[in-house]
């Protein structure tokens, strides 16, 4: 508040000095010398302006002009600048011109109108500079507020969709394990300290938005591990990393569970196994992730087994807009996941 008031008194000052200075010129361009009666002329000048505007910008909070429309706003705006125009002109005259030629001063209208009507126009350049300072000011702090309002709602859609990753994560891991108790129970004790070290991790970084690629394809690396133990030759992993890409920031998770949602309805419904393939790379400062599993994907299935899509576009929505792409199709007997995801300085 302290700012806006010093801001405006900045605003008055420096604003009526300059309109005093260009009537100067234009004295002196005339042909007029710098007398004592022209400065005390535009000092007068300086001195009725700021107290007839300030006078002016009172009304207009008293009267609480700023929440009206523009249509009730524009014929208050006229009549004030027309009376005050008036008001002008009389202390003008008496401050200046009676002053001036000692009391011996002749009314003339034809002299009196455009004075008023150059003095109301210069109120009204007052009006539109004043409205349009408190109309953006006023919109800024709108936009502000709408931004605080959208991240907030943000925010709380975010952590409720990241909320439903390790539930889901922890049943299909469950599930693995549950296959291999009957079949090789030593296998399965490695897969229950293999399920822990991935829990940890993962819970660890569910709490931030971001984390380095490199902290991401941990987690992966130790899911990969756990579901390898379960499929052993049948699972083949491949990955191929460009070391830049390890520090770029992308969303906890997310490469984990396009893998898991992956090998859960490709790979593992294949008689043969079949494989997963992560690739990374930068292109145009943006993150390209690209992950292959074997299989087919099947658009009408979305509804039922695409809980790792859905959540994807999601997030990805949630955290970068349109700045970020996902997409998913068939390509060459295998399915293609790409996630395309801008750098932090992009947003």
């Amino acid at each position: 508040m302290l700012i806006k008031k010093k801001l405006y008194w900045f605003a008055q000052l420096f604003g009526w000095l300059v309109y005093v200075l260009i009537v100067g010129v234009f004295n002196k361009l005339n042909g007029n010398d710098l007398t004592v009666e022209l400065l005390y002329s535009l000092f007068s000048i300086f001195l009725i302006g700021l107290s007839v505007s300030h006078f002016y910008r009172a009304i207009i909070i008293k009267l609480n002009w700023m929440s009206l429309s523009v249509a009730h706003l524009i014929p208050r705006v006229i009549i004030s600048i027309l009376f005050l125009g008036v008001i002008v002109y009389i202390l003008q005259t008496l401050i200046i011109e009676i002053a001036l030629s000692n009391y011996d001063y002749t009314f003339v209208l034809a002299d009196a109108f455009p004075k008023i009507i150059n003095w109301s126009l210069l109120l009204l350049l007052w009006s539109l500079l004043y409205f349009l300072f408190h109309f953006i000011n006023n919109y800024k702090k709108e936009e502000i507020k709408n931004l605080k309002w959208e991240a907030a709602r943000n925010e709380i859609e975010l952590n409720k969709i990241k909320s439903q990753l390790n539930p889901h994560f922890i049943f299909n891991s469950m599930n693995s394990i549950r296959a291999l108790v009957d079949e090789n129970p030593d296998l399965a004790k490695n897969a229950i300290t293999q399920l822990s070290n991935v829990l940890r991790n993962s819970l660890l970084m569910g709490k931030k938005k971001l984390v380095p690629l490199g902290d991401e394809l941990k987690i992966v690396d130790d899911y990969l591990s756990l579901e390898k133990t379960r499929f052993e030759e049948k699972l083949n992993i491949i990955k191929k990393i460009e070391p830049n890409t390890e520090t770029f920031l992308v969303p906890p998770l997310m490469i984990q569970t396009i893998v898991e949602n992956g090998i859960k309805h490709g790979t593992s419904k294949l008689a043969e196994g079949g494989s997963i393939e992560i690739q990374t790379k930068l292109m145009d400062d943006k993150l390209v992730i690209t992950i292959y599993n074997s299989g087919k994907y099947d658009e009408s299935k979305i509804p039922e087994t695409g809980f790792g899509i859905l959540n994807t576009i999601q997030r990805l929505q949630l955290l970068f807009g349109n700045a970020a792409k996902f997409t998913i199709e068939n390509e060459n007997n295998r399915v293609k996941a790409q996630l395309i995801i801008p750098s932090k300085t992009q947003l």
